[in-house]
């Protein structure tokens, strides 16, 4: 083997040092202190990746490039420490999670066969240094595009003050998990969790290792590396589908970038421009539910490796059995949405191939995992999924932004649907490329069909229904690309620039205010204008070809086509960021104070003086209950259940799956269901407002409440109750009492 020389060595770890370098520089920046940063990085290379690389390896049987089993080694790491922290914490003994890392590194060190895992593979399949810098590089994307969560989702008050729903739901479940196990509903007594929660645990036990504030972990730390993993194993289960490293890049530059074509330069509303949300769903995993959705994220960073076994089995591997079967294990835990589409993709091989063996036995896996999980950790439920065809496309951010879809007329949802599914095909029109697709190709083709389908027939009232296109979307990706690679590289580049100029042109040239009425023609028209541009550069292609030799076989109008959508697409993408800059500049790069606001002043410090002056397993009553949207009560208030890690009698009652069954039963959003225990509220809020001996009784002896948590803001407190409650804590408008024992 040849030495590498030292100036390409060099050059091979300046990236990934810059990147860490930077990673510390931009965490510091959003008040995360270097060394806290230092401990979670310390704690994630030697507790979770060290112990996962080793286990990976082992399963497969090999060792690769450095950084490609470091990334699968992450996600084996992540699902031993989760199942080992559900043991540690049903023994009452958190801190046992260590016993995974230091468990395996002395088994691997006492085997002699097993020892060669602890080295790196002595001539291993590695990308160019050019390719290694472009991967580098897109990982480093994904903080850049954090900062558009960073610098509005503070980690005190007031830029915490105004989060989405969804993160003070994601932090009480991390602080049940700290304490509880079985996990339940924290901030409502009597529902269980019916989730998929493994991610919840993960924070958790970092939290106790470290000693980080499970806030500081989900909104600045944990996601980073899963992003960032995700990103490497994109590329590299590109590279084992298509056979190079160059588009195993590009398919993770594609999953990343390649949004839904927008030929107007209308800007959506404010939710969805805040999501960064594009105006036909394009499933784009660059939207700002990568952090306020991290059981997607997670999700989506478990099951790449599946993919990559998965591979191997069919190319005629068979020790990785146990692997596939753990992998698959670990995401019907992480996120369940990805395993009916894995079926519904190992069905279509099973066709295609006539009932292959692999493909009959992982599709049997599947299936299992999938049932094991729905009974198990969903208790049968749906969590409000029903059949509603096309309310993807009514809720979307085009039709709601122009009121097209106001009313849901039938006609106009064809339409909206219409020019999705023309969207999709822009942006994953590689696909139509492909001649004879492999079978992990098949099957990927069928998971991205599926994820299509459900997401266009079904509905949920969190339009939770989108996450099945989002998670089929990388396995698009990777096939379109592979179509793509027939094209070659440099010209497709060249046009795709040059889509991206003529589109930015267009916009400049296009309005800036949205129509109150849209109609059918301000909506398709610059999709009909595109399909003309590409329909007369195919038609040169096909009969300019036997004149001019470049165009010969139509190849060079092929590669003007796909440049110019690839060019489309991504401008979408340029949109993004640059909206991420231009707010920066207009309010601020940090701490972002927004309104509304739904977080009290003082939440935080009650929360955590409660929690350090309680037992996990007291119970709490408050008084809040409201988050106010547009003069309506919503019952999506969960902070007093993440700040103070306790659980509540009733705080708010959303997101819970009694909850979801209400709303679909009521055709309405989660947040509007009234508390079907109208009883139990009656008897918690009683005490706020005119407290007596025998209310207090019921709430101390009927309910076992222990702690009074008062938001004075929420709603009238009766100056009497500091004489039935002993006052223990002031912060801000919040008030902490102490129910005397009986």
């Amino acid at each position: 083997m040849t030495a590498a020389p030292k100036g390409a060595v060099a050059v091979r770890f300046a990236g990934p040092a810059l990147l860490l370098a930077t990673v510390f520089a931009v965490l510091w920046f959003y008040r995360v202190p270097p060394a806290t940063t230092a401990l979670f990085v310390t704690y994630l290379a030697l507790g979770v990746t060290l112990p996962g690389t080793l286990w990976w390896r082992l399963g497969r049987g090999r060792r690769e490039w450095l950084v490609a089993d470091l990334a699968a080694g992450l996600v084996v790491g992540y699902i031993g420490e989760v199942l080992c922290y559900v043991v540690a914490r049903l023994l009452g003994a958190p801190l046992l999670v260590l016993v995974f890392p230091m468990a395996t590194v002395a088994v691997f060190a006492l085997v002699p066969r097993w020892r060669s895992y602890f080295r790196a593979a002595p001539d291993p399949d590695r990308p160019s240094v050019p390719a290694q810098l472009a991967l580098t590089a897109l990982a480093g994307l994904t903080l850049v595009w954090s900062v558009k969560f960073f610098r509005v989702y503070g980690l005190r008050y007031p830029a915490n003050a105004s989060p989405d729903t969804d993160s003070p739901f994601h932090l009480a479940l991390l602080g049940e998990a700290k304490h509880h196990m079985p996990m339940t509903i924290p901030w409502i007594q009597g529902e269980p969790l019916l989730y998929h929660w493994f991610v919840y645990p993960e924070m958790a036990a970092t939290s106790w290792v470290t000693g980080i504030e499970p806030n500081v972990l989900l909104l600045r730390l944990s996601m980073l590396p899963m992003l960032m993993g995700f990103t490497v194993l994109v590329a590299l289960l590109g590279r084992r589908v298509i056979g190079a490293w160059w588009p195993g890049v590009a398919a993770s530059a594609v999953t990343l970038l390649v949004l839904a074509p927008n030929p107007y330069q209308w800007q959506l509303n404010a939710f969805y421009r805040d999501l960064a949300f594009s105006g036909f769903d394009d499933g784009a995993y660059l939207r700002q539910t990568a952090w306020t959705g991290p059981t997607q994220t997670f999700g989506a960073l478990l099951f790449v490796p599946v993919m990559l076994v998965l591979v191997d089995l069919l190319r005629g591997s068979r020790r990785q059995w146990v692997l596939f079967a753990v992998l698959l294990a670990g995401v019907t835990g992480g996120k369940a949405t990805y395993l009916p589409l894995l079926a519904a993709g190992l069905c279509l091989l099973v066709v295609v191939r006539r009932f292959d063996r692999v493909a009959l036995i992982a599709l049997g896996g599947t299936v299992l995992a999938f049932l094991a999980g729905v009974l198990l950790l969903f208790g049968a439920s749906g969590q409000g999924t029903r059949l509603a065809p096309l309310t993807d496309v009514a809720t979307g951010g085009i039709g709601v932004t122009t009121g097209f879809s106001a009313g849901r007329e039938p006609w106009k949802l064809l339409v909206l649907a219409g020019l999705t599914v023309l969207c999709w095909a822009a942006m994953w029109a590689g696909i139509a490329l492909l001649r004879r697709p492999s079978p992990e190709l098949v099957v990927m083709l069928g998971m991205g069909v599926a994820g299509a389908a459900a997401t266009m027939l079904l509905g949920q009232d969190g339009d939770s229904q989108r996450y099945f296109l989002e998670s089929a979307r990388p396995y698009l990706c990777i096939a379109a690309v592979a179509g793509l690679a027939r094209l070659g590289g440099r010209a497709l580049i060249a046009w795709a620039v040059v889509g991206v100029v003529a589109i930015q042109g267009v916009q400049t040239l296009g309005r800036n205010a949205i129509p109150k009425h849209a109609s059918l023609l301000d909506l398709a028209a610059p999709y009909a204008l595109l399909l003309l541009v590409l329909g007369a550069f195919w038609l040169i292609g096909k009969y300019a070809g036997s004149k001019y030799p470049p165009l010969r076989n139509g190849y060079f109008g092929h590669i003007i086509i796909f440049g110019l959508l690839l060019g489309f697409d991504v401008n979408t993408s340029v949109q993004h960021f640059l909206l991420i800059a231009s707010e920066s500049r207009q309010s601020g790069f940090r701490d972002v104070v927004r309104s509304p606001r739904y977080v009290s002043a003082g939440t935080l410090e009650a929360g955590r003086w409660l929690r350090d002056h309680s037992s996990p397993d007291d119970l709490v009553a408050t008084n809040a209950h409201c988050l106010m949207f547009q003069g309506e009560c919503s019952n999506l208030h969960f902070s007093m259940t993440a700040y103070s890690e306790r659980r509540m009698l009733v705080e708010g009652w959303g997101f819970a799956t009694t909850a979801h069954e209400e709303a679909a039963r009521l055709g309405t959003w989660v947040g509007a269901v009234p508390y079907w225990k109208p009883a139990v509220l009656a008897d918690n809020d009683a005490v706020f407002a005119a407290p007596t001996p025998a209310n207090v009784d019921v709430l101390r002896n009927r309910y076992r409440v222990r702690w009074l948590f008062v938001d004075e803001t929420q709603s009238s407190v009766s100056p009497r109750l500091a004489d039935f409650a002993e006052f223990r804590y002031r912060s801000g408008v919040c008030v902490v009492y102490e129910l005397p024992r009986p």
